[in-house]
């Protein structure tokens, strides 16, 4: 495992410490080169000149194997930086320490991962969202829409192999662009002139889940090419992973102190028994994704002369992810005498925490449409393509680099459909149980052979349809970055530049409807266009239960999924059966868009310092954000459902919808200082200080969601109020409503870093940190009733006898109105400590925890106080350990990391946050090198089966909320390198 690295030593003048000295030797050096020569200039040269070419001179080349060198060039260029950053470099050429890059960047200090599928997938800094981790690619954004547009970089796009190192800022600098209040994370790709001539990697691996029990494989490559001058080079890498994630979940979906209900045994109420509030709606259910993943790098660079340099990067990603969803549904709609028999609490935590149903406590037999049958069939892709260009000029006394490129994804299903069947007649009894945090059901054994044999099932039209989400998102950059050497006194380099990126992001929503073969297009089109009522579901057209229900409860359940049965839809059969039947037409809705353009410009100009043995940098940057959001904000009134017979109107007699697009402009100016300071004690000490006012801009769905208000006459509650699924407070009288908050707030952040790190031995290493973020403006969801003023508007029902209906006007009350809200005065402070020490023998530790402490904050809307919120996303606590083994032919590390409890959204009925219990996971790697070009590798991610346990509130852990789990996944592969 040979890697080689470029390390121009101590760029600020650093003298080279007894610690560099041993690190070099432990790893081995086999030999230095010369990488540059010095041009002769017969001018006089300046002071910041000499320094240059001697700063050229140092550069070398240093052959470094395993663990053990990787970890210490880590080390090494933590302790030479200016700033709070730790770096990750990879251990071999294609390879990262692990599976993928989020994955790595789980071991840094401070760092929290949040995994889809088994698998990293989007990264959180020092206990804050990982909306505000801004993660670049060599210095730019890059664009990733999985159909919601997306602040947070997705890392399931990028593969790990098209990365060299990864670096961490914790404190900001001038330089940097602004956007990461938790941090900031660069991924340097590769490089052609820093890899040797016709050079590269194959790698082959396969993957097997405990929950999939299936071989998938993946292959990845680079070549490498440049000329012997070593003036120009080509490099192309290609990844594609095909991988079966299935995750599994229960969970409650709506939790609201609307009902407080009483103890009973045998259906009778329990004197003096405990009362508590129930869950509205719960869940288990099966995800099972195919995830087809494929990356594609072209870099080019070209040396026109010894002062000017060229490149260009090309990135394409692709994700597939094509799904199936197959869930059980427990909703409330049987909380009545006619059901139930026994009903648990929990008195201390005022929670149901079980219920028991049959259908013949009342005497009467009753029909109970519970458990539902649910499902969900996906066919999704998301792309992602960035172009960047850049030019370098190195002289004497000036560096400077000219970068512009543009970024663009676009993603979101193709074609999905929801589909639902009721048990009824299948099962008698039913109950479920949230106690010993976890979900528990059962039901009638014989539900499925009830519904093989045509007992029950019959379809919930209502819940058949389809609706999904599309995303469009790009930005167009241009920078400009001068480092002038200077020779004044203690400054030693001055940086200024300035940055203009234009992004946007489109988002919209589509249905797909199938219709009849003979089904005329063009003239339903041209007559005013399809709708719902024109779709299979409509008219007859779902499937009999009978003709696609699996003869068997689903199989290879994990522990988050405790239940006698799990009756499922084959959705392949579902989908055949459409197919067969029906055409496909898909619409793209004019009316449920929403789009955000920032316009962002930026200048900077900052000082590198050094004196004695004191070092850093200060300087201020200056942004100017010029935000348009635009939404077409939709009032749905619903007037009347059933005729005077009884029978349901179609969907266009019970409703009218009404549409308008607004557009809205905002401009912020900021000036964001920052400072850093190290001092260099002695060999073996440094201390370091950090002080900055950083910013992050509102997440694109917080800022841009169109609103949704609803209304429903009391004729529309009447006849509904008979039906299964009446709901007393989206079916009540009155208003509902959802949406963004075009008012928020960029979030603001003035943070403190402080440091004191003592490195000795062999690349081994001690370090403490404290730190503060004073924190406005962040984000929390939240479901209030609010007050609007709304237009007056007159309706006629011609099918209740001519009624009038009047709805809108002043100071009406929305219920359960879903929406965000800006936070303030909001503290996140904490201490990390790190340790990495290497003994003897090739065995070597690595751990590192984080404390963090955050406050109760007032969260407001429309300058009212409405609740309060600790910061959203933030962990107590964070441990990483590894232990590792290596010699010349074999590596091992087994590694243990934990997540303290972390807060999530705020529930306004309760008052209160969700809240992840904590979690902890242990991995293992090994490699074994079977020849100087050949390794075998073998992991285990996962080793302990964790599971995630969410619970509401944070006096008691009683209130289930959700289990899940994603997985053990195993690994075998190769990787040949020439």
């Amino acid at each position: 495992m040979v890697n080689r690295i470029d390390r121009t030593m101590w760029q600020q003048g650093l003298k080279l410490s007894v610690l560099s000295l041993a690190v070099i030797a432990s790893l081995n050096t086999v030999a230095a080169e010369q990488a540059a020569q010095t041009k002769q200039d017969n001018t006089p040269a300046t002071a910041a000149a000499k320094k240059k070419a001697a700063e050229k001179e140092k550069i070398e080349v240093i052959e470094v194997r395993g663990i053990l060198s990787s970890m210490s060039e880590n080390l090494l260029n933590k302790r030479a930086s200016d700033s709070v950053v730790d770096v990750i470099t990879a251990e071999d050429i294609g390879k990262f320490p692990d599976k993928n890059v989020a994955d790595s960047l789980q071991r840094v200090p401070g760092v929290v991962i949040q995994r889809d599928g088994g698998e990293g997938a989007t990264v959180s800094i020092r206990g804050l969202s990982s909306d505000l981790t801004l993660s670049q690619l060599n210095g730019n954004f890059i664009a990733s829409s999985p159909g919601e547009p997306s602040r947070s970089f997705s890392y399931a796009l990028l593969p790990s192999t098209m990365i060299e190192r990864l670096e961490v800022f914790k404190s900001s600098e001038a330089r940097l662009d602004e956007g990461g209040i938790g941090g900031t994370v660069i991924m340097h790709s590769r490089k052609p002139l820093s890899m040797d001539q016709s050079s590269g990697v194959l790698n082959v691996e396969y993957s097997n889940a405990d929950i999939t029990d299936k071989n998938e494989p993946q292959y990845s490559g680079i070549y490498s090419w440049k000329n012997d001058a070593e003036t120009f080079g080509m490099l192309v890498g290609y990844t594609r992973q095909d991988r079966t994630n299935r995750s599994q979940s229960s969970r409650v979906n709506i939790m609201n102190k609307n009902f407080l209900y009483q103890e009973r045994k045998d259906n009778q109420l329990v004197a003096n028994g405990a009362k508590g509030y129930a869950a509205q709606s719960m869940v288990q259910e099966v995800l099972e994704e195919e995830r087809n993943r494929e990356g594609f790098q072209f870099t080019s660079q070209w040396r026109l002369t010894d002062k000017l340099e060229v490149g260009m990067n090309y990135f394409r990603f692709t994700l597939g992810q094509n799904s199936i969803l197959n869930q059980l549904e427990y909703p409330e709609w049987n909380n009545n005498d006619n059901y139930w028999t026994d009903v648990r609490v929990d008195a201390e935590a005022e929670f149901v925490t079980g219920i028991d149903y049959s259908t013949g406590v009342s005497g009467a037999q009753k029909l109970s449409p519970i458990p539902r049958i649910n499902g969900e069939y996906k066919i999704e892709e998301s792309t992602s393509d960035t172009f960047d260009f850049y030019a370098i000029y190195e002289g004497d006394d000036v560096k400077s680099k000219l970068t512009f490129g543009r970024t663009e994804a676009e993603g979101g299903p193709s074609e999905k459909y929801r589909a639902a069947y009721y048990a009824n007649e299948a099962s008698a009894f039913y109950g479920y149980d949230l106690s010993g945090k976890k979900m528990t059901t059962y039901m009638d054994p014989n539900m499925i052979n009830n519904l093989v044999a045509g007992i029950g099932g019959q379809a919930d039209v209502g819940a058949t349809d389809s609706s999904f989400i599309t995303g469009t998102q790009e930005e167009k950059y241009a920078s400009l970055d001068i480092d002038y050497f200077a020779d004044w006194g203690i400054i030693d380099t001055v940086r200024f530049g300035a940055k203009y990126r234009d992004g946007k992001i489109h988002r919209d929503s589509r249905n797909t409807f199938y219709l009849a073969k003979d089904f005329d297009v063009a003239a339903a089109e041209a007559a005013g266009g399809i709708d719902l009522d024109d779709d299979y579901s409509r008219n007859g057209g779902i499937p009999n239960i009978t003709t696609v229900v699996r003869p068997e409860s689903l199989g290879n359940l994990s522990g988050v999924i405790n239940t006698n049965l799990f009756p499922a839809v084959d959705w392949h059969k579902y989908q055949q059966h459409l197919v067969n039947n029906f055409q496909k037409y898909t619409r793209i809705e004019p009316n449920y868009v929403y789009g955000v353009q920032e316009e962002i410009a930026a200048a900077y100009a900052q000082a590198d310092y050094k004196y004695e043995n004191l070092r850093g940098n200060f300087g201020l940057r200056f942004v100017r954000t010029t935000t348009t959001s635009g939404s077409s904000d939709k009032i749905l009134y619903r007037l009347d459902w059933k005729d005077a017979k009884g029978n349901q109107l179609p969907e266009a007699q019970q409703r009218v919808e009404n549409f308008v697009y607004i557009e809205k402009e905002n401009t912020e100016n900021k000036v964001l200082p920052s400072a850093n300071l190290v001092w260099d004690i002695d060999d073996n000490w440094v201390w370091r200080f950090a002080a900055a006012k950083v910013i992050a801009r509102p997440g694109y769905d917080d800022i841009g969601q169109f609103q949704t208000l609803r209304y429903t006459s009391n004729e529309y509650s009447a006849d509904r109020s008979a039906a299964d699924d009446f709901d007393p407070i989206y079916d009540g009288e009155g208003w509902v409503g959802s949406g963004g908050n075009s008012a928020l707030k960029p979030l603001e952040s003035t943070q403190f870093d402080s440091s004191l790190e003592y490195y000795y031995g062999k690349g081994s290493g001690f370090g403490v940190a404290v730190f503060k973020k004073d924190v406005d403006n962040f984000v929390v969801p939240l479901i209030i009733d609010t007050v609007r003023n709304l237009p007056v508007v007159n309706f006629t029902l011609p099918n209740a006898g001519g009624k009038q209906i009047t709805a809108g006007g002043d100071g009406l009350t929305v219920r359960n109105f879903s929406t965000v809200a800006n936070g303030t005065n909001a503290s996140s402070k904490g201490a990390e400590v790190f340790w990495q020490h290497f003994f003897g023998g090739g065995f070597g530790v690595y751990a590192n925890y984080t404390r963090n402490n955050t406050n109760q904050a007032n969260v407001e809307l429309d300058g009212q106080k409405v609740g309060e919120s600790p910061l959203i996303g933030s962990s107590k606590y964070q441990l990483n350990f590894s232990a590792f083994y290596e010699d010349d032919l074999f590596n091992l590390r087994a590694s243990y990391n934990k997540r303290g409890p972390s807060v999530g959204g705020y529930n306004a009925s309760w008052e209160t946050n969700y809240y992840s219990a904590a979690y902890d996971q242990i991995d293992l790697n090994a490699n074994y090198n079977l020849t100087e070009m050949l390794v075998v590798s073998a992991s285990v991610i996962n080793l302990t089966k964790s599971e995630t346990y969410v619970h509401l509130g944070n006096d008691t852990d009683k209130r289930f909320i959700q289990n899940a789990y994603g997985g053990r996944r195993y690994y075998m592969g190769a990787t040949y390198r020439f």
